[in-house]
């Protein structure tokens, strides 16, 4: 008996037997031996128990006493509990075992500069098990600072295995008594400034995707014995993104009183009940904890954790205690509840206002005042996009919402041709193409000036019908997608190709005589109307192609969405779109092409050429006459085609700027670039990093899924990102090249109503619609053929585009109601939540339903991250010049051409936008912060505030009003964001 080992310190390296151990002493010795952070400490193992038992003589009255008691009778088991523990705390230890334990004590008590208060816990065999953790059955005891009170208090934790508790839980659950012992874990007693507990799951549900947390001030026996109401939150588990958080009143702590030696309850300050206990650092120290608790043991655990206030930080939280948790752990993965049903349908969201509370509406678009100046707008634009009288009992009663984020600012008659293009297709594709289940086109209107949109819904009883067409149809382009998509450049190429060749030549002053001899017949004139109507049929042709495969690609994306919604319930929205980020796609092109002609001209030492790239041929002339520089020109112009052909705009609009035709704006970005070169900026995108956080995020939770579900999130994941880089790639061919083409030709076909007197300026062609150049060139035409001294037009639209003119002026000074007529309760179409941000919580926002505190701006979690700084709004790209380094964008939203400002930026808020939206995928792939669909952030924003932009939680807030604002773009005194300053053509 001598020579039996009592003792076992936790870093000792013993095995972590549970039959010498218990379950709680063996944890903290496989967790200590894990490199987890336990405070440090000893066990006196079973064998110690096991051997005063049997000194003491007491075994076989244990086992007489409990021999044939009945359950039920709880007052007999009260009183065989108090007999058992009675003779367990009056018999001596033998002096032997007792001397082993105070060595023990004074060893571990050496560690320390001074005596450390000590902490006293049961550890039964039966305890902290998988199948029967049965956790708090036994005792422990805290803030023990002598050596009498720790040897007293292990003989009451040996006497805690037969509270009557404890004795019923064995009788009920089947756990024999035979075998039964008791160790002690005796530790280090941690001077918590907070603590708590962590499952690896969620309790509620056993989904485990998550990790709840309790936490609350002081020691954490006020939360394990529920006497506070603690913290509680929730993360994901794979990315510890914050899921739920609720801030418990947290009343009273537990703190230790040096006079008395012992822990006392004291009340908490109001202001620390009201905030909460964990910052989001200690919050995730606290997750990374659990989930490296669960790997080491292999199921879902139960810690205690807590943060010492004697240690500095990085190194204060200690892992007290893990214990598997009981309840799921057993339930097979496959069977986790599903909080939303999968498919195109799970971006359905609530209204938020109760059930007793008015819906409320915007405004009627048939109540809505003209401003003034801006009367008889409606005959601007055609019949069919302007809110009829006739339907106002249909229109009337349809939600409508601004699209600010392809069309923020006042169309032209012209220019309506790109959202009849665009939304016509995205129409027909789904409801005609593919037949889409859920959705059917966006039915569109202008309204003084602004372009907006109602989501058609299909009819519920027509969705089953839908299925079998759309998965034969949809399923074909699956399935030769490669193929599909080759053929699809080629097309769209062919087709920019075709419209580069069209020309808007003068007409001559005589028929040239070879065409006279030849027979051929004709003037001329009509090349004039094949180029225009071949210019208008090219465009439709492209905007046919444009939604070939990018419903498709939202569609394969939304399913790999509503999978993971279904088989992790409140997965963050970000995360699944972090599964699909990091692609090389071809939209990022251009901004790369400029990166490589920035380290080129460092290279061959052209550096200093461009200090003044907005003379874009003087420093063009530069850098020719400069050694070497014929090799940098040689690479712009093959760098120019095709990927200059990039607008600082969206592509929507006649003003836009194309690089290609105004070199000054990417020898601006170059000279950028070469700048933050210089300054030691890494420019090339951090594609590594951002894989590889990828793959992890990939593995993790696939790792979560069962076999069967495995299978299904591999089919889908992989769709998902064979179509994924068509969602942006297509914008720099459909967006840029071919409307900057376009655009380029129209200009051209102008130049020639000019000369002949009908406008002073190219651009005075887009205050017509398409049809009204149709009759101008026909009167250009008829005017030359009859040889009048001139044609009418020059009187007619001379005073006409003036008058139009003003009345677009007198629009854009107006600001636009975000939307029209009453909300619907659920906003279920899921291109307008993904793509435009246009949410049932946003829709609410914009009418008051959620207040939100001044300052205080809340939109999409687009791209995660937490990030301070100075805002900076910007509301055209004239002004993204006036961006510095380490600024936050603001902005109504943002174009893709943007691109090279956000390598110098920290965050991105924009006005508009979903998950999908340019501004969101951007971001994700630069690892910036970002939150979209802010609602009136660029509005209300100033620059020169400091901000915190919150990614991770869509949250925006003002911290302190901007020194000096003077200059500012944007703001709340500044113009709407359809005020842009249009460029000269």
């Amino acid at each position: 008996m001598q020579n039996t080992r009592y003792i076992e310190f936790f870093d000792g390296g013993a095995e972590p037997q549970l039959e010498r151990l218990g379950g709680k002493c063996a944890s903290l010795v496989s967790m200590t031996a894990a490199g987890m952070p336990v405070p440090p400490g000893f066990a006196v193992t079973t064998d110690l128990y096991d051997a005063f038992l049997e000194s003491a003589g007491i075994k076989d009255d244990i086992r007489r006493l409990l021999s044939g008691i009945d359950p039920d009778d709880v007052a007999h088991v009260e009183e065989v509990s108090a007999r058992i523990r009675e003779e367990i705390c009056s018999r001596p230890v033998p002096q032997a075992q007792r001397q082993q334990t105070i060595d023990a004590y004074e060893a571990l008590q050496a560690r320390f500069e001074k005596p450390a208060p000590l902490a006293v816990r049961s550890s039964a065999t039966a305890e902290d098990l998988p199948e029967a953790s049965f956790a708090g059955a036994a005792d422990t005891y805290l803030w023990l600072t002598d050596r009498q009170s720790v040897l007293e208090h292990i003989r009451k934790c040996w006497a805690s295995l037969y509270t009557a508790r404890a004795i019923l839980y064995r009788l009920r659950n089947g756990i024999p008594e035979d075998g039964l012992s008791m160790a002690v874990a005796v530790q280090k007693m941690v001077n918590a400034e907070t603590a708590g507990v962590a499952m690896t799951l969620d309790p509620s549900t056993g989904d485990r995707s998550k990790i709840t947390i309790d936490a609350s001030w002081g020691v954490g026996e006020m939360v394990v014995s529920g006497q506070v109401t603690p913290d509680n939150l929730q993360l994901d588990k794979v990315t510890f993104a914050v899921v739920s958080e609720h801030i418990g009143d947290k009343h009273a702590e537990l703190v230790p009183d040096a006079a008395s030696g012992s822990l006392r309850e004291v009340e908490v300050d109001a202001e620390r009940r009201a905030r909460r206990c964990l910052t989001d650092d200690q919050l995730r120290q606290v997750a990374e904890m659990a989930k490296r608790a669960e790997t080491h043991y292999g199921c879902p655990q139960d810690i205690e954790w807590a943060f010492d206030r004697d240690l500095p930080a990085g190194e204060n939280l200690l892992l007290l205690q893990s214990r598997p948790e009981t309840v799921h752990s057993t339930t097979p993965a496959e069977t986790a509840p599903a909080a939303a049903p999968a498919g195109l349908g799970v971006v359905a969201e609530r209204v938020g206002a109760a059930d007793d509370v008015a819906v409320r509406s915007f405004p009627s678009p048939f109540s809505v005042q003209t401003p003034e100046g801006a009367e008889g707008w409606e005959q601007l634009y055609p019949y069919y996009l302007v809110f009829q009288e006739t339907l106002k009992d249909q229109d009337g009663q349809e939600f409508w919402f601004q699209n600010s984020q392809q069309w923020p600012v006042v169309l032209k008659p012209f220019e309506t041709i790109g959202c009849e293009f665009a939304i016509r297709q995205l129409g027909e594709y789904n409801s005609r193409h593919l037949l889409i289940p859920t959705a059917n086109g966006i039915d569109y209107r202008i309204h003084q000036g602004y372009l907006y949109m109602s989501p058609i819904a299909v009819p519920q009883e027509e969705v089953a019908e839908r299925v079998t067409h759309f998965e034969e149809r949809a399923g074909h382009y699956y399935r030769n997608w490669e193929s599909l998509l080759e053929q699809w450049y080629g097309k769209v190429k062919g087709t920019i190709r075709e419209m580069e060749q069209l020309e808007f030549r003068p007409l001559p002053e005589m028929v040239p005589l070879e065409e006279i001899v030849s027979g051929k017949g004709k003037d001329g004139s009509e090349e004039l109307f094949r180029s225009y109507d071949k210019l208008i049929d090219l465009a439709y042709q492209n905007w046919q192609y444009h939604f070939e495969f990018l419903n498709l690609g939202y569609i394969a994306y939304l399913d790999f969405f509503g999978f993971c919604k279904e088989v992790f319930p409140n997965i963050p929205d970000q995360n699944v779109a972090t599964m699909v980020q990091g692609e090389d796609m071809e939209l990022f092109r251009p901004d790369d092409e400029l990166k490589k002609l920035a380290l080129l001209a460092l290279e061959l030492g052209l550096d200093g050429l461009f200090d003044h790239p907005e003379d874009a041929d003087g420093t063009l002339g530069r850098i020719g006459a400069a050694p070497g520089g014929d090799r940098w020109l040689a690479q712009l112009e093959e760098s120019k085609d095709p990927w200059f052909n990039f607008t600082v705009g969206n592509g929507f609009y006649g003003h836009d700027r194309y690089w290609i035709d105004h070199m000054d704006i990417p020898l601006t970005f170059i000279a950028d670039y070469i700048r933050r070169a210089k300054d030691g900026a890494q420019l090339i995108r951090p594609m590594d990093e951002l894989v590889a956080e990828r793959e992890r995020i990939i593995r993790e939770y696939r790792d979560l899924l069962g076999a069967e579900q495995q299978a299904a999130f591999d089919e889908k994941i992989a769709l998902a990102r064979l179509a994924y880089p068509y969602v942006e790639n297509h914008n720099f061919y459909i967006e840029h090249w071919t409307m900057g083409t376009f655009w380029r030709k129209v200009r051209e076909l102008s130049r020639l109503f000019v000369d002949a007197g009908f406008w002073n300026d190219p651009a005075d062609i887009l205050y017509l619609s398409r049809e009204e150049v149709r009759g101008a060139l026909f009167d250009l035409v008829n005017a030359w053929g009859i040889g009048a001294r001139q044609p009418v037009g020059p009187s007619y639209w001379g005073a006409e585009i003036p008058r139009r003119a003003r009345i677009v002026e007198a629009l854009k000074a107006h600001r636009a109601a975000p939307a029209f007529n009453t909300p619907p309760e659920f906003i279920t179409e899921p291109f307008t939540t993904m793509l435009y941000g246009i949410t049932t919580d946003q829709v609410a926002q914009w009418l008051g339903q959620d207040e939100l505190p001044d300052g205080v701006f809340t939109g999409m979690a687009a791209s995660p991250g937490v990030v301070e700084g100075i805002a900076r709004v910007v509301t055209s790209a004239d002004e993204l010049g006036l961006l510095r380094d380490g600024e936050i964008l603001v902005a109504p939203n943002t174009s893709p051409s943007w691109g090279p400002v956000f390598g110098k930026i920290k965050a991105t808020v924009t006005d508009i936008g979903g998950m999908m939206s340019h501004a969101a995928i951007v971001c994700r792939e630069y690892g910036l912060p970002a939150v979209t669909g802010a609602g009136s952030a660029s509005l209300e924003i100033r620059s020169g505030q400091r901000l915190r932009v919150d990614g991770t939680k869509g949250v925006v807030t003002v911290l302190e009003e901007a020194e000096d604002t003077t200059g500012a773009a944007g703001g709340a005194q500044g113009s709407r964001p359809e005020a842009v300053l249009e460029a000269a053509s």
